[in-house]
């Protein structure tokens, strides 16, 4: 198994030209034709997610966020990035993300969160212009109507949330559900024109929450829990097309955000 067998593997799955103008998605370092001997997933390169991988046998990291997003000027080790990147050249590891190309496509980060909250009829919420099967966020249906409280601690639970934000409650049953992993605030406005009762994301702010009025209910569930579940994706689409291969999904990886 090489490096680029992997990368091909991912590309196929989404392609990188659905990928945002801004995003980095890719092989971030590596030589395409080393030899891998196990693979990680996360969500985020780190200092302890490569010792993690140096102690599991690991030589290649998959992760959902670019370790380089944009252009830099030396390595200095002078931040997690630049020693993250030193101790990979180091240990001859080779790093891919599968960022907003894996976000779009039907099969994605948000067809996980549909899947882990057991929502049925899903459907592309944003399509694409050039295709009806990739686009931004989902929207699907629960299996039974739910009034708001018992919304939210399905959600809470679901994603594992220590707390939540949330807009004002109306009242409202909720039935359909929109979700856009990480950041999707951008697309309050296409939840409310899809008919749904309730918009799952993150990194929503202030004003939003009382611009929504009472169209729907306007959940922030954070950036890592709505992501979170990008790492059983690429666990089981590793898994799935390279028997006998090596996949983890870090444990020690944390959210970058801490509440008290």
């Amino acid at each position: 198994m090489k490096v680029q067998d992997i990368c091909k593997l991912i590309e196929d799955f989404a392609p990188l030209n659905l990928q945002e103008d801004y995003d980095n998605a890719g092989l971030i370092l590596g030589d395409p034709t080393a030899q891998v001997k196990a693979v990680l997933v996360c969500l985020d390169v780190s200092e302890a997610v490569l010792d993690e991988a140096l102690d599991t046998g690991c030589n290649m990291v998959v992760s959902h966020h670019p370790l380089i997003f944009k252009g830099i000027k030396s390595i200095t080790g002078k931040n997690s990035m630049e020693r993250s990147l030193i101790k990979a050249i180091q240990n001859k590891m080779a790093i891919y993300a599968g960022h907003t190309n894996v976000d779009a496509v039907m099969e994605g980060v948000n067809a996980k969160i549909c899947e882990k909250m057991n929502l049925s009829s899903t459907s592309i919420l944003v399509p694409r212009a050039d295709t009806l099967n990739a686009g931004a966020g989902m929207t699907g249906f629960l299996e039974q109507d739910l009034d708001e409280k018992d919304f939210l601690k399905r959600v809470k639970q679901k994603f594992g949330c220590k707390m939540l934000r949330h807009s004002a409650l109306t009242g409202r049953t909720i039935k359909k559900v929109a979700v856009c992993g990480g950041s999707g605030s951008e697309f309050i406005t296409a939840a409310i024109a899809a008919g749904a009762d309730a918009f799952i994301t993150a990194d929503i702010k202030y004003h939003q929450f009382a611009e929504v009025d009472d169209k729907l209910l306007l959940i922030d569930a954070g950036h890592y829990e709505t992501e979170q579940f990008t790492k059983d994706l690429f666990v089981e689409l590793i898994s799935k097309n390279f028997a006998n291969f090596a996949v983890h999904s870090s444990q020690r990886e944390t959210n970058p955000v801490f509440y008290c």
